[in-house]
């Protein structure tokens, strides 16, 4: 059986694409950092990635603001981190609020091209206890990764049929 595998893998190219997370998170005074929700909206990305078959990897959030989100461009690290694409996730929380409203770029590493971009709206909590914020965050990381990856498998399939990648 194992030599069957080894054979049909020698035959059929086996390609899984990465994708890199990076999130800039903003605030209404430009101290408060929400690092904690920040992190399981990245979470909900990764889970969102994992289950469509893709490798992901992230980076620590970072503070920022809308035109460093617009300015994102990959870098060195993520070209020789064998990175194929980077969503890049502008996390805007409100005053006091712990649920941010998301916009996201999905970007192409090799070119710079963005191939998509969106909002996703915050997300309401059941209740205001911790566990519902949490799932919450994670929702709105499930939600952009399912829109990038209709993106991707387009992506994926053009490469399968041609040869070359088209977006």
């Amino acid at each position: 059986m194992t030599a069957i595998l080894s054979l049909a893998s020698a035959i059929v190219p086996l390609y899984a694409q990465t994708v890199e997370v990076a999130l800039v998170e903003t605030a209404f005074d430009g101290a408060y950092a929400a690092t904690r929700s920040s992190e399981l909206v990245i979470s909900g990305v990764l889970d969102g990635l994992f289950d469509s078959g893709l490798i992901g990897t992230n980076s620590r959030p970072v503070l920022g603001d809308r035109e460093s989100f617009l300015g994102y461009a990959p870098g060195s690290a993520s070209v020789e981190g064998l990175i194929d694409y980077v969503i890049v996730v502008l996390a805007e929380y409100g005053q006091g609020t712990p649920v941010p409203e998301c916009s996201y770029r999905l970007v192409r590493v090799r070119d710079g091209k963005e191939l998509a971009r969106g909002r996703v709206p915050v997300a309401v909590p059941a209740t205001t206890s911790g566990p519902e914020i949490d799932k919450a965050c994670s929702a709105l990381g499930s939600a952009i990764s399912a829109a990038c990856g209709g993106v991707l498998r387009g992506v994926s399939a053009s490469r399968r049929k041609y040869g070359y990648e088209e977006a």
